[in-house]
């Protein structure tokens, strides 16, 4: 009787006991919160999953594609944390993404940046045609970047610091302080300076940045570097063949005489500076409005914008008296040194009462092809309003890589 009864006994424990725990497994399993982890393999695979157990030598990962794979800790080059914890639910469900909720490009929209931080360790590189970017986290919070040409001009050190997040709501500032590099032998400089909102989370958010931009060209007005964006209008007025003009000339004879007398004798160069009068800075107050949202499994359809609202100057003309002197052949054909006395119009810059605007739009498509690697498309367009209210408009379309390293 007593073997009968210790053989029931170790078949309970046998069989029943384990299925007891298995249920308690999960049970437990089922009502636990698991994170999302990205395992980065030497041989350059990466994977996405929930780390089952790590004894040590391997780790038993669970992943969305594949299912579950042992891997041995030798071929790992780092285990990184994507800080997104999901419920079994989420998880069965199939809804979390992998390539968009983490990582240094959540911080990015095509060409503007959000509010959310570049973590510690998400350093990255971002690749236009006209010239690359890097930028590097000093820790959770700030991070410094270069942004140049392939020639190094102009160049810009940026920073950017975030200084409040909660929940879904994040603001930060940003710097940029640029250099015309090699152009203009670095005479020349500017800055962009911002605070940025962005609400939402690093998969799906939209963002509104407001600042000002400014450019400095020193000893301008004896240089014709951007002669053509500096010119605010000409220096004197003036004309001999214009009867309505206000300032007009009709003795056509001083003329050679008269350019002479107000600009030296260079003055029939077309590209002469002193012919014209010229801005030394050029401010604007910048807004963006951006915003990013997922598209399928592996792609986010992005919206960049800045629109710039430029500082702009006018020319006012007060009378001005010019004496001076010219050859006035007499009828014999011999030079007579004769005097001249008129009025031009002498050029004062003032504050316009009318700015210019321009809109940048960069609508775009950024394609994760994994944690570490990213590919853009902008089909983007310039507006332009100047100071009269008329339009000019082109395509300006751009493509960009992005690069953790």
């Amino acid at each position: 009787m007593n073997k009968l009864i210790f053989k029931i006994t170790i078949f309970i424990s046998i069989i029943i006991l384990p299925q007891i725990g298995i249920s308690q497994e999960k049970q437990d399993y089922a009502s636990e919160e698991k994170s999302l982890y990205l395992v980065r393999k030497t041989d350059g695979n990466e994977l996405y999953g929930f780390i089952i157990s790590d004894d040590g030598r391997e780790i038993l990962l669970d992943t969305k594609t594949i299912g579950k794979v042992y891997i041995n800790k030798a071929d790992i080059k780092e285990i990184i944390d994507t800080k997104k914890t999901l419920s079994l639910e989420d998880i069965k469900s199939d809804t979390y993404t992998e390539f968009r909720t983490s990582g240094p490009f959540t911080t990015r929209y095509y060409f503007t940046n959000n509010a959310l931080p570049v973590k510690k360790g998400e350093d990255y590189a971002m690749i236009h045609l006209f010239g690359p970017e890097v930028h590097f986290s000093l820790n959770d919070k700030v991070s410094l970047g270069v942004m140049a040409t392939w020639i190094a001009s102009p160049i810009g050190l940026v920073a950017k610091g975030n200084i409040y997040s909660n929940n879904k709501l994040h603001l930060s500032l940003g710097t940029i302080m640029g250099s015309s590099g090699y152009i203009n032998q670095g005479r020349s400089f500017g800055g962009l300076h911002w605070l940025t909102m962005t609400i939402g989370d690093r998969a799906s958010n939209f963002s509104f940045s407001g600042g000002y931009g400014y450019i400095n060209w020193s000893n301008s007005q004896s240089s014709n570097f951007m002669i053509n964006q500096r010119t605010i209008g000409d220096k004197y007025s003036f004309s001999f063949y214009d009867t309505q003009h206000p300032y007009f000339i009709p003795d056509y004879e001083i003329e050679y005489a008269l350019n002479q007398e107000l600009y030296g004798d260079n003055f029939y160069y077309w590209n002469n500076s002193e012919r014209y009068l010229t801005k030394d800075k050029q401010g604007a107050i910048i807004i963006g409005v951006s915003g990013i949202s997922p598209v399928g499994k592996k792609a986010s359809f992005i919206f960049d914008s800045m629109i710039l609202i430029k500082d702009e100057k006018s020319v006012v003309y007060n009378d001005y008296e010019v004496n001076g002197t010219y050859d006035r052949y007499d009828n014999n054909g011999n030079p007579v040194n004769t005097p001249f006395n008129v009025t031009v119009g002498k050029g004062e810059v003032v504050n316009s009462n009318f700015n210019s605007t321009t809109i940048l739009f960069m609508p775009a498509m950024r394609i994760n092809s994994s944690y570490s690697k990213a590919f853009q498309l902008s089909l983007a367009g310039v507006i332009n309003f100047d100071s009269n209210g008329d339009a000019t408009s082109f395509p300006f379309p751009m493509v960009s890589w992005l690069r953790k390293f």
